[in-house]
């Protein structure tokens, strides 16, 4: 994979920008100077006014030489969306992530944070690229910032990354993912009582949902207790506020039995339950909670978050009771120390992205931001272990300063009642990784798998690399599809990397656009490709379906020149050469996902053809020195490989087995009970 573009050949005079030798802005303004990266990869971009203030529009200059952009925009405050725009006119209000295709490269625009000011980027209708920076608070005020890194490159996905690591070592107040541990509770199956019950969740209704799924032969290992438990009252001002850390009576005895049930009835490996950043959604009752000092804030979003959303002061109540700065460490910890006591393992904790919008009077949203996700973080790690599932946190001040956590919802919800949501939610957090999942793990979110879309949003999750969990009603279940995503174990066959759109689908809107969304992957056989129509019509004569092509080329960095494809839902095998593939006609809101293996040797191996990401089984591959390929399987099911001619030795366990050989597409078949084993071939 080819690096970044050296960016020491940069240049800020006369108002042009050179970056890398390639001119990247003209008009720029003597209020923007350039500060050098010390990491060589771009340059950093520094805003000054002749005043200091709360909140700053200043013009960065007018792009010149790229013909398409990719943004990623926050259209509300707790969650982003993506677009694709050919003009940085039409860049959206709140961008926080910038891509832009050049005639011989590519660039990223990145806006950034500092201890005071949060920047984000928009277009101004002559064609000038902007940056806002503010502090949501009149009280923080600076007249200057570093508010944005520019960088260029000939490979898009070796510029993110090398992109992320100069802005984490330069802003130095948050980690990258590579650099943090993942919490195993990501390879676990799992199910949210959300969409199951909303708040009228109770222990009877979790011990009903869990004997419902054991009844349909699959069982989550990840259970998250969602909102509906806490116990809370709405007050005078009608914000519903967190009265006690104890469960509400609809868990008697508090959660404590709950969890037992679950970890002791249906083998529940992992508990999380739900809590708002703030403790509930309207904060704290400060009368009920007197040891944590708690003031009344008002919600005030900044032009940007009321200018997507126009009644954005209005959600949850006027007011919150908010925890100070000073305490939230130590509410944390009591909370969390309660909620240890009773056996939860973990917390989901929402609506982060808030707390900007009530920041006044407290230091500042990053400041604010920063307080609360350390305190937050420690606690987590304290009594937890680092189980945690940020969610409604899309802000960049949050995603950069991530110290320890990593796992972080990325799409607004799965809304099952939505039907234009589901092909924008894969868009969404498909684009979202690109950039944002080089500083935290992207949780594309739960689904209901025998909902209509339930296949298509299975299919997505099959490829993101991340965690699998379903919101499934009791007795609501597609437990075929559900076969389909997890291992006898109640694991997961979760892909190596993190699912990203394909290279030829990054500057498209696919649900706009006659375009195929493609996102790619990695697994230790190979690779794996999602296509997807994610257009949508109410209409059905105006429906139509898109064509487009999968190859191995798809992959970045898979390396080999001839490779068997296998297609899922027609369970196809065909060969290609690198840049040729599986064409595809896909109707609207219908995928197909193609597992892409090396030929080596003769032989490719595909993995269980009867799991969506069919090479994620594959624990491990390495050449026999008896001769042939050894096979290291995580479950059993119907084991798929291409052999160049019939082979002549295929072993299970160190043992011979019966396979079936097809010759017309030379494909290798066996079936294989439940658990791990190893598989030898030897082609003829």
């Amino acid at each position: 994979m080819s690096t970044p573009t050296n960016a020491s050949i940069h240049d800020l005079t006369n108002g042009r920008l050179t970056v890398g030798g390639r001119s990247l802005l003209s008009d720029v303004p003597t209020q923007v100077s350039a500060v050098a990266d010390p990491l060589g990869v771009g340059i950093y971009l520094r805003v000054t006014s002749d005043k200091s203030a709360a909140r700053h529009v200043i013009a960065l200059g007018k792009p010149v030489g790229a013909s398409r952009f990719s943004a990623c925009y926050r259209n509300e405050p707790y969650w982003m969306r993506a677009t694709a725009v050919d003009a940085a006119a039409a860049v959206p209000v709140e961008t926080q992530f910038l891509l832009a295709q050049l005639e011989n490269g590519y660039a990223i625009v990145v806006p950034l944070i500092d201890r005071r000011l949060r920047a984000s980027l928009e277009g101004a209708t002559d064609g000038t690229l902007c940056v806002v920076a503010e502090s949501d608070d009149p009280g923080i005020c600076s007249a200057s910032m570093v508010a944005a890194f520019v960088a260029v490159g000939d490979d898009p996905y070796a510029l993110v990354r090398a992109g992320a690591r100069s802005v984490a070592a330069f802003l130095s107040c948050g980690r990258l993912r590579r650099d943090k541990p993942l919490p195993p509770f990501v390879d676990l199956f799992g199910w949210c009582t959300w969409d199951a019950f909303y708040h009228d969740v109770t222990h009877a209704k979790v011990q009903e949902g869990l004997a419902s799924f054991t009844a349909g032969g699959v069982t989550p290992k990840l259970l998250i207790l969602d909102d509906g438990w806490q116990s809370i009252r709405q007050m005078p001002t009608g914000e519903k506020r967190l009265t006690a850390f104890a469960a509400n009576e609809k868990f008697p005895g508090g959660l404590a039995p709950t969890v037992a049930m679950a970890k002791n009835e249906f083998g529940i490996e992992t508990f999380l339950v739900w809590h708002a950043f703030q403790g509930y959604w309207g904060g704290v009752d400060g009368e009920a909670l007197p040891r944590y000092r708690v003031v009344d804030t008002v919600r005030d979003f900044s032009p940007g978050n009321r200018h997507h959303t126009a009644r954005v002061n209005e959600y949850f109540g006027k007011y919150q009771g908010t925890v100070v700065p000073d305490d939230i460490h130590r509410f944390y910890n009591d909370y969390h120390r309660s909620l240890r006591e009773q056996g939860v393992d973990g917390v989901k904790v929402d609506n982060q992205s808030s707390q900007e919008g009530l920041s006044r009077g407290l230091g500042g949203r990053v400041e604010v931001m920063r307080r609360y996700h350390e305190a937050l973080e420690g606690s987590v790690n304290t009594h937890f272990a680092g189980n945690l599932i940020n969610c409604m946190s899309c802000s960049n001040d949050m995603m950069y300063q991530t110290l320890a956590s990593t796992v972080t919802r990325t799409s607004v919800d799965f809304w099952p009642n939505d039907p234009a949501s589901h092909g924008l939610h894969l868009y969404v957090n498909a684009q979202n990784s690109l950039w944002f999942g080089e500083f935290v793990h992207p949780d594309w979110d739960m689904f209901q798998s025998a909902h209509a879309m339930g296949a298509f949003h299975a299919a997505g999750r099959a490829v993101s690399g991340c965690a699998v969990y379903v919101s499934d009603k009791p007795d609501a279940h597609d437990a075929a599809l559900l076969k389909k995503m997890v291992l006898a174990d109640g694991r997961v066959p979760r892909a190596l990397d993190l699912g990203l759109p394909t290279r030829d689908c990054l500057f498209a809107d696919p649900t706009r656009e006659p375009v195929l969304l493609k996102v790619f992957n990695r697994n230790v056989s190979g690779g794996v490709v999602a296509a997807f129509n994610c257009n949508h019509h109410p209409e059905e004569k105006d429906r139509r379906s898109i064509s487009g092509q999968v190859r191995p080329s798809d992959v970045e960095g898979l390396a080999g020149d001839a490779f068997a494809l296998f297609a899922q839902t027609t369970q196809t095998v065909t060969t290609a050469p690198h840049n040729a593939g599986v064409s595809l006609d896909l109707a609207e809101l219908a995928f197909e996902i193609v597992t892409v293996a090396p030929i080596v040797g003769g032989v490719a191996i595909i993995g269980l053809a009867d799991r969506f990401n069919s090479g994620g089984a594959v624990a491990s591959m390495d050449p026999d020195p008896r001769g042939g390929v050894r096979v290291e399987l995580r479950d059993g099911g119907r084991f798929l490989a291409w052999c160049e001619r019939k082979p002549s030795v295929v072993e299970v366990d160190s043992r011979p087995a019966a396979f079936a050989y097809r010759s017309a597409d030379r494909t290798v078949h066996l079936d294989l009970p439940n658990g791990p084993h190893h598989v030898r071939i030897v082609a003829g």
